[in-house]
């Protein structure tokens, strides 16, 4: 089933008397969905934790929505209903449950949870109202450790849509010939690629010889929202200055040229991506394990006119705001906001996207609270501990508490880098930690 098609619903009230309806219909639709056994009772166990949750602390009736949306590679579960009362702390990556504190036993689902899939985020719907998001991916075998021959240089080629076997080639060909900062740790594993095209929200454009020799391709990835996300141009015995590349993103550019989207965003470049196709945006340094560091650049094409919006910016940053905007050409309306002791509730919720391989992790604020400084070093800690040498956060200007947040980043080692225009629910800030061991 593809990432396009319409998800599997159940729709019941909050009441412990019907968890094993949730439970079956998870189970059930996980693998009607494409997860694998073992996969799918996780999801299942995550899916039971929340409702029992919930269907502890909710007043009689109250409403529940659970959908199950396939993805090729993944499943993700969506909750939709009230989490007024609902501890979202404890899907904190950095939460430690002590089994002798009794107070705590009452959250150690979510605990359960939380750990049991593997990302989280919340998403708006209906105009303002939220869901909780559960992802859950296939497990795949690791590359086969087969070396796959480096195309000839091509004398004639022709782009092709991708078919497994390709995709599974260039799976192969993709670590013998770019640095890792270059492509996504998924792509190298030639089951998820393929599962990741068919699913329908990763597309690919293949440049072929006439014996079908892979001369290079350009991924995209269309997740909705006004930004595409592009990977490569990626070469494979070609030429320097070969016109592959362009044709290559031109096949792109032609497919998402009829979408509704704004921005074409390219974070994973290569030296082969047509530099007259694209804007520079800025980089972020890449560090290797051994502490040196590499420059990663970032670039975005407008695909129609920016219509403007509002950015939500402290004080502190707006001098670099306003520089970034005017280097664009981007029209922004810069609101300048500060956390003034109005209520805040306790406790924050970071939500981290790793990709341990590549040694980087993006935290992101899924709930604000007063204890985001503590949270945040606790992360940090964490990531440190880990050997994850690239630290980032990335704040929605769009989001009036994100940049209520920017000092707090600042006074804790991270330094603004990159601005992504239309990356979230308005433009995205990228900080970078450049601290010390907390």
């Amino acid at each position: 089933m593809s990432g396009s098609d319409l998800p599997l619903e159940v729709n019941l009230p909050l009441d412990m008397e019907l968890v094993r309806l949730v439970t079956s219909f998870t189970e059930n639709g996980a693998l009607a969905l494409g997860l694998g056994g073992s996969e799918a009772l996780k999801l299942t166990l995550a899916a039971e934790e929340v409702y029992a949750y919930l269907a502890r602390l909710a007043e009689p009736g109250t409403s529940f929505t659970l959908r199950l949306h396939g993805g090729g590679y993944c499943v993700r579960a969506e909750f939709r209903c009230p989490w007024k009362r609902m501890e979202l702390r404890y899907f904190n990556l950095t939460t430690e449950f002590d089994p002798n504190d009794e107070s705590s036993l009452d959250q150690l689902g979510l605990v359960l949870a939380a750990r049991a899939v593997d990302r989280l985020f919340l998403q708006e719907y209906d105009g303002s109202r939220l869901s909780l998001n559960l992802v859950k991916e296939k497990t795949y075998p690791p590359p086969a450790p087969t070396a796959t021959p480096t195309p000839p240089p091509l004398a004639s080629w022709r782009l092709v849509e991708a078919g497994p076997d390709q995709l599974k080639e260039l799976a192969h060909l993709l670590a013998a010939a770019y640095p890792r900062q270059q492509y996504p740790s998924a792509f190298l594993v030639p089951g998820k690629l393929v599962d990741m095209v068919a699913g329908g929200e990763y597309h690919a454009a293949l440049a072929t010889g006439e014996r079908g020799q892979l001369g290079g391709a350009f991924l995209w990835r269309t997740a909705g929202g006004a930004t595409v996300r592009s990977y490569g141009p990626y070469l494979f015995g070609q030429p320097a200055g070969s016109p592959m590349a362009a044709q290559l993103v031109e096949a792109c550019l032609a497919r998402v040229g009829k979408s509704d989207a704004l921005n074409l965003l390219c974070r994973y470049p290569t030296a082969e991506l047509p530099p007259d196709y694209f804007e520079y945006l800025g980089e972020l340094d890449y560090g290797w394990p051994d502490g040196s560091h590499t420059p990663w650049p970032h670039y975005y094409r407008q695909l129609r006119e920016d219509p403007g919006m509002s950015a939500w910016c402290h004080p502190d940053l707006e001098p670099f705001l306003r520089q970034a905007y005017d280097r664009l050409f981007l029209p922004r309306d810069i609101h300048l906001t500060a956390y003034e002791g109005e209520h805040r509730d306790e406790y924050s919720v970071l939500a981290a996207h790793m990709d341990h391989s590549q040694g980087h992790v993006t935290l992101t604020p899924m709930v604000d609270g007063r204890d985001v400084p503590a949270n945040l070093d606790l992360h940090v800690q964490l990531m440190l501990r880990e050997q994850t040498p690239n630290i980032y956060v990335a704040l929605d200007l769009g989001r009036t508490w994100h940049a209520h947040l920017m000092p707090v980043l600042l006074e804790r080692g991270f330094e603004p880098r990159l601005l992504l225009p239309c990356a979230g629910k308005a433009d995205e800030l990228i900080f970078q930690y450049r601290g010390k061991a907390i």
